[in-house]
């Protein structure tokens, strides 16, 4: 029987997303600037969906920079395309509002088992879309828009500038924490475990997440080689990335992704910059203060180094 019609699966989905919706922000590290936060509606062409909005009180470097807009950031959330954690980036939208003074948006999209491939990958191009076509009414620059993420949110923001690039939509660059680009792996063989036994229990649990986002997802093995399930297929991804920040943990089961990624950015003599921490998958919003403070600082500097 396909995923798509079992009900385990199903209920392991539902159980996901319930957990995942109690899921609160870290309360580190400490904005220097208030940041108000506002709910708005995005039109998609699956229907509306909800997104918050994150603006300084305060002028950031790039607010007060000649130009007589903010950038926008979007920031996708990760859950391996099954959780619906919007407010577990909370931190990371209202530290990088704050510190910057760009405006974040931070879209509700949707996710398995409610949907399969391309749905949510549209979802997030269809924000993109809609950001640039209200710029005026809500007071951002459309011209400076970057996107980011940790884990499949990263994956999703590397969805994003592909089909910008094949859209001609203009794109500032991307941040891609832990990203995950290769979701075929549960068609191969499994990840290698972490020589690191400290990381043991990570991988145990990230590597059950793999299979069992593949199959409530991409129901259709086949469909895990297309380019936008899995950035790594995409023979012209570094061609569509703009400038990209790509973070890696040193115990991430799934970090070949990024320094793959970096090694044909590399290779292409394309802008990026890598950076490693010592730590496991998604450690901005899962990890210890210390690491997600120098991740942060560290968006917070490339933010500002593209304008």
């Amino acid at each position: 029987m396909s995923a798509e019609f079992r009900p385990d699966r199903w209920v392991m989905a539902w159980m996901v997303q319930t957990r995942s919706r109690m899921t609160g922000a870290s309360n580190f590290p400490i904005t220097t600037n208030q940041v108000d936060e506002t709910t708005v509606s995005v039109d998609t062409r699956s229907g509306p969906m909800s997104a918050l909005l994150y603006r300084s009180r305060g002028i950031g470097p790039l607010s007060g920079d000649g130009h007589s807009r903010p950038p926008l950031h979007i920031q996708l959330h990760g859950g391996g395309l099954i959780g619906r954690a919007i407010r577990e980036d909370e931190h990371i939208s209202r530290f990088l509002a704050s510190e910057t003074g760009v405006v974040v948006l931070a879209p509700h999209f949707r996710a398995a088992p409610q949907v399969t491939f391309p749905t949510t990958e549209q979802d997030c191009f269809d924000v993109l879309q809609w950001a640039q076509s209200v710029a005026d009414q809500w007071g951002w620059d459309r011209d400076r828009i970057t996107v980011g993420g940790s884990g499949t949110g990263a994956k999703l923001a590397i969805n994003v500038a592909q089909q910008a690039f094949e859209a001609r939509l203009p794109l500032s660059g991307v941040i891609a924490t832990t990203p995950v680009t290769d979701v075929s792996k549960t068609n191969k063989n499994p990840v290698p475990e972490p020589e690191d036994s400290k990381f043991a229990f990570l991988y145990r649990t990230y590597s059950k997440m793999v299979a069992f986002t593949a199959d409530a997802y991409f129901p259709d093995p086949d469909s895990r080689i297309l380019p936008l399930a899995s950035p790594a297929y995409d023979l012209a991804l570094v061609k569509k990335l703009p400038p990209t920040l790509i973070q890696v943990g040193t115990g991430d089961l799934l970090k070949d992704d990024g320094l793959d990624m970096a090694k044909r950015l590399h290779k292409a003599r394309k802008p990026h910059v890598l950076t490693e921490y010592e730590a496991g998958h998604a450690f901005t919003t899962n990890g210890a203060d210390d690491i997600i403070e120098e991740a942060l600082l560290d968006q917070v500097t490339f933010l500002k180094s593209l304008y």
